[in-house]
């Protein structure tokens, strides 16, 4: 038994090592700690490899720094990119998708997925009142124009989070869904994160504006938006052009629309022929640069996730995306 143990034990490293002995792995995304190694008692456990990444799309280190598909990564500027399948979990394109940096707003998929695991669905419809935490002391930060005393549902902070991006809008989430205790929320986001394997991710805000300890890699936000796809509402919400805000101030009704910050869900950029753009999140901050992730289906219904980090400018971002896109007609 020990032997077929420890024969177990060397497919897996050869799995994780490419066969290479010069420390070549590929990251220990399911299963294990954040550590470039696990040691040999985990290994043994094979309980530990049981499907290790069956339904994910799976880029070894040196592919990831060489890059694949150099042809469309040639037409891309970006910091990291990757498109890889939900139906089949096939790779398209890959570069750099494990070095850590900025995500800027597209943190607000975490924000989301944490509050949709904590709460359910009949709790989205109850009143919540706004605090504090909705005030933004950071100059030009996008916010909703929310203010402490408004009441409004968890639901409609979540759209609002989403769609528009709205920062006060992350942090009214986050403080309603914590009792107040928005570090206690980021614990919770970093815990949510390491069990999905985005061991490479850690967030010290809801919203993402930008701090040296708020970081990730596209393959983080891929595993994250994986699973954020499993609920309607955020399916829902990321998919809207546009949602009116209906709240409570000073006893007054209020309403409020706000636009997305997708230029594909507006109509301001066209993707490629035979891609429908179901709905994804921006990001944008002075460290990040642009940054945007996507699911989209082509014309069979297949499912793709797409991601871009550390674009120049809005209409780099939105021209390298729909290049990476391209790659789904082929």
């Amino acid at each position: 038994m020990m032997k077929k143990l420890l024969a177990a034990v060397c497919v897996c490293s050869m799995l994780l090592c490419g066969c290479q002995s010069q420390g070549t792995y590929l990251k220990p995304y399911a299963g294990v700690t954040a550590s470039k190694t696990a040691d040999v008692s985990s290994m043994i456990d094979t309980r530990v490899w049981e499907g290790f990444a069956a339904d994910l799309g799976v880029v070894s280190v040196d592919d990831s720094e060489n890059g694949i598909d150099s042809e469309t990564l040639s037409q891309i500027d970006a910091k990291e990119v990757f498109l890889t399948g939900t139906t089949d979990s096939t790779v398209l394109t890959a570069y750099n998708i494990y070095t850590q940096m900025p995500p800027a707003s597209i943190t607000k998929i975490l924000t989301a997925l944490v509050a949709l695991q904590s709460v359910s669905d009949k709790d989205l419809d109850q009143e919540v009142t706004l605090t504090d935490d909705v005030n933004i002391d950071v100059a030009d930060a996008q916010v909703c124009g929310f203010k402490p005393g408004d009441k409004m549902t968890l639901r409609t902070l979540l759209y609002c989070m989403l769609i528009y991006s709205g920062n006060d809008a992350a942090n009214a989430v986050a403080s309603a869904v914590s009792g107040g205790d928005i570090p206690a929320f980021c614990d919770k986001m970093n815990e949510t994160a390491a069990k999905l394997g985005a061991t490479q991710t850690h967030f010290v805000t809801p919203n993402g504006l930008d701090d040296p300890d708020h970081y990730t890699t596209a393959y983080d936000l891929y595993l994250i938006f994986k699973e954020c796809l499993k609920y309607d509402v955020f399916k829902d919400a990321i998919h809207q052009a546009s949602y009116t805000a209906d709240f409570t101030r000073d006893g007054q009704e209020m309403q409020q629309t706000y636009e997305t910050t997708n230029y594909y869900l507006l109509g301001y950029k066209t993707p490629p022929d035979g891609v429908s753009i179901i709905g994804g999140k921006t990001g944008t901050t002075d460290n990040a640069g642009l940054c945007l992730i996507l699911y989209v289906e082509d014309a069979s219904g297949n499912g793709y996730i797409s991601v871009l980090l550390g674009c120049p400018d809005k209409d780099t971002l939105y021209s390298s995306m729909s290049k990476l896109l391209s790659k789904i007609r082929k």
